[in-house]
């Protein structure tokens, strides 16, 4: 009994504790408010009809609830006391506006739940200060558009609900930021459209939920919707009205293991569709609606590869409706008949539209089958509502169905301008044309036209232009029509592109002209002009030359001027003016005087004046006329002319005779040549004597050489003196030597009859 008392003893002070401790535990804290209830750090202010936030809601609270209330405005900062709040619950309120900063204060939000409430719209104002937002729920709400850079304060959510709203199209800026997110749902809204790259900012999502939503024609049609999903395992696009599956639809979603095409009439599927999701291990379909012809037999082979099965049952042929795809043999499966639209004509791929005209897109297509057809015409992936359309259909042997539709666009105008597309559907499927785009030009018209200007030379010319225009035109310049720019070439031009200003620095008179300023677009050109004029000083562009000029000619001064305004041309005559005269003519716009019939008279200096509104200048010409000659003066020149001419020729003939009769003085004796003694001893230094031999006067006459030979008359070839040479060869004799080469004269018989005397007289001496 003593133990058992013990131990009874020990639980009951073991459960009087943790009575105690239950006790402290369910106690409201002393600052709890009293409409809610408090346990540890979570305050639920649940279901109590409260229409604002209770500011006694205690700081140390982590965790509060505030759901199936009435709050219908959150003002800004309502929470800010809350410094430790981690989940914030507002489910099934009738919260209608969320201010800016409305969560503005406790930074530690991780969780905020804001399902069904009217929100309309996301926005980075309210959404302000949840730095540390890991999961938002928004579903249930009426949001219909999500803000640019919406998530740039709450950039680490990593699980986002955006269910049950009415979010139409997805752009690309949508989840900006939201580079953590890992579950993104969006299903049941009215999404139409998705944008090329509207989930490039979602590199971690693993999960995301398209169901229930119109964005069939992304399927059917879309290139690369999906692109920058790479790490997407499950997807989910169920109940989106999908009737084909386009080749490209599933580019970008290469890990996806799970892809849920359920509640779809699908009625075909491109071959190798589903090569951009190799990891791919679950794949729901369900459709009683596939066109089982030849190009639906790569599926069976598919499917059957990777041992699936699912719900695919024929619509067409007749003879195969109600048979699933999987128990037709493939033989069977024929494209004799083309039930889906086919298209046989399609609007232009560019269309160039002026605007304020009328533009019409044509479309038509025809159908092996005689089920009605449906035309659709879409601008930018959007069907376009309350259109001019016109449709015809009409079938042919009651079997084949072709039809057309018109889109007709009245007064056009920039709202108009996109990519139009053609969209054809019956039972059997839906095609699609090519996109066409459309551009609203609008011929270029000046906004700044240049103006007519005048500067001085020196100064800085300013052109203004500006244009605008649907594509923004182009402004271009030319100057008298080409694209010779002096000031171009010379570096001189400057055109200031954000003031739309062309100057000419240090303008010059090669500046001046017509300058056209150019606005192109595809729409047109459209041109202005405008001259520019350079005024320069007067000056001179030739420099005036003295004149001289025998009396009785013609004399032209030339005074060549520039300048602007043109300048005023005065002429003076030693320092008074100059009128026109029977003999004084001006031309060439007075550049030019032209004296006629010269006098003496007329001699002195010649002025020319330039004057215009910038200054003046001159210069001058130095005019001489010479006297005329007269009968006698002429005659007289001709006769002193005349004696100088025989008095120069006689001198002439005078000297010519002189050298003809001069000879030169004979020796009286013969010479004679003595050799020294040691001659042979020193050959390098001969002496020569000369002796003096007796010599026949006689023998020298003024008569010629009769030519016999014996004559002691000389010849007249001796003109020149004589000269000899007594040459000493190499073994030491002396040779005497008239040389030809020498240039003396050749010898006569009387020569040669005094060269053997001379010679006999050496060797005489020599003996």
């Amino acid at each position: 009994m003593t133990v058992i008392s013990k131990m009874v003893g020990v639980y009951f002070r073991c459960l009087f504790v943790i009575l105690m401790v239950a006790g402290s535990l369910l106690a409201k804290p002393k600052d709890c408010p009293e409409i809610c209830q408090c346990l540890g750090k979570f305050v639920d202010c649940s279901s109590r009809n409260l229409d604002r936030i209770l500011p006694s809601v205690p700081k140390w609270a982590t965790h509060l609830e505030l759901n199936r209330n009435r709050l219908k405005v959150i003002e800004a900062l309502s929470f800010q006391h809350l410094v430790h709040l981690k989940a914030l619950k507002l489910k099934r309120n009738q919260i209608l506006e969320l201010s800016d900063g409305a969560f503005y204060g406790p930074h530690k939000i991780e969780k905020l739940l804001l399902d069904y409430n009217n929100i309309r719209v996301i926005s980075k104002g309210w959404l302000y200060g949840l730095t540390d937002l890991k999961e938002l729920t928004v579903s249930h709400n009426n949001i219909s558009a999500i803000d640019n850079e919406s998530w740039e304060f709450c950039k680490h959510i990593t699980f986002l609900d955006l269910s049950y709203n009415r979010l139409e199209t997805l752009e690309v800026d949508t989840f900006k930021h939201l580079n953590d997110l890992q579950k993104l749902v969006l299903n049941n809204n009215n999404i139409r459209y998705i944008k090329e790259n509207a989930f490039q900012d979602l590199k971690k999502l693993k999960i995301l939920h398209l169901h229930n939503n119109k964005i069939w024609w992304t399927i059917e049609d879309g290139q690369a919707v999906f692109i920058g999903l790479n790490d997407l395992t499950k997807f989910n696009l169920a109940g989106n009205d999908i009737k084909s599956i386009n080749k490209n639809a599933f580019v970008g979603l290469k890990n996806v293991t799970y892809l849920n095409l359920s509640n779809n009439n699908i009625t075909s599927i491109q071959k190798d569709a589903f090569n951009e999701v190799p990891l791919l291990k679950e794949l729901l379909i369900n459709t009683t609606s596939l066109i089982c012809d030849c190009n639906i037999r790569w599926l069976q082979d598919w499917v059957s590869a990777k041992g699936w099965n699912f719900n695919a049952q024929c619509a067409f042929p007749e003879k195969l409706q109600g048979f699933s795809l999987f128990n037709v043999s493939s033989s069977i499966l024929t494209c004799n008949e083309l039930p889906k639209p086919r298209l046989t004509k399609e609007p232009d791929v560019e269309i160039m539209a002026l605007k304020g005209e009328n533009v019409s897109l044509n479309c038509e297509a025809m159908s092996s089958s005689n089920s009605i057809m449906t035309f659709q015409w879409k601008k930018d992936n959007m069907e376009i509502i309350n259109a001019d359309i016109t449709h015809n259909s009409t079938v042919v042997d009651n079997k084949t169905m072709i039809g057309n539709s018109q889109l007709n666009l009245r007064w056009v105008n920039n709202s108009n301008a996109g990519k139009y597309q053609c969209v054809v559907s019956n039972k059997f499927g839906t095609t699609y044309s090519n996109k066409s785009t459309m551009s609203v030009l609008v011929f270029p018209k000046f906004i700044k036209r240049p103006q007519n200007i005048t500067v001085t030379a020196g100064e800085t010319a300013r052109l203004e232009c500006a244009a605008n225009g649907e594509p923004q035109p182009e402004i271009g310049w030319k100057k008298d029509g080409g694209n010779d720019f002096p000031a171009a070439r010379e570096r001189r031009m400057e055109y200031m592109t954000n003031d739309d200003v062309f100057f000419i620095l240090n303008a010059k008179e090669s500046d001046m002209g017509v300058y056209s300023c150019t606005a192109h677009n595809a729409a047109g050109t459209n041109v202005a002009n405008a001259s520019l004029i350079i005024n320069d000083k007067p000056s001179f562009v030739k420099s005036m030359e003295d004149k001289e000029v025998i009396a009785g000619n013609i004399v032209a001064l030339q005074c060549m001027a520039s300048g602007r305004p043109k300048p005023n041309i005065s002429w003076l005559k030693d320092g008074a003016a100059i009128r026109a005269t029977e003999r004084h003519f001006f031309t060439a716009e007075d550049q030019l005087m032209i004296i006629v019939d010269t006098t003496v008279s007329d001699s002195g200096i010649y002025q020319c004046h330039l004057a215009n509104s910038l200054g003046e200048v001159s210069e001058h010409s130095r005019l001489v006329v010479k006297p005329g000659e007269t009968y006698n003066n002429i005659m007289g020149i001709i006769i002193i002319t005349v004696v100088c001419c025989a008095v120069l020729t006689s001198i002439v003939w005078v000297v010519i005779i002189y050298q003809t009769r001069k000879r030169p003085a004979m020796p009286p004796h013969p010479v004679e040549l003595n050799e020294m003694a040691d001659y042979r001893d020193n050959l390098t230094q001969p002496t020569l004597q000369l002796r003096h031999c007796p010599d026949n006067l006689s023998e020298h006459s003024s008569c010629k050489d009769s030519g016999t030979g014996d004559s002691a008359k000389r010849s007249s070839d001796d003109l020149v003196p004589e000269e000899f040479m007594v040459i000493i060869s190499e073994n030491g004799e002396m040779v005497p030597s008239h040389a030809p080469l020498l240039h003396y004269p050749r010898s006569t018989n009387h020569d040669r009859a005094n060269n053997e005397s001379d010679i006999s007289v050496v060797q005489s001496d020599r003996d």
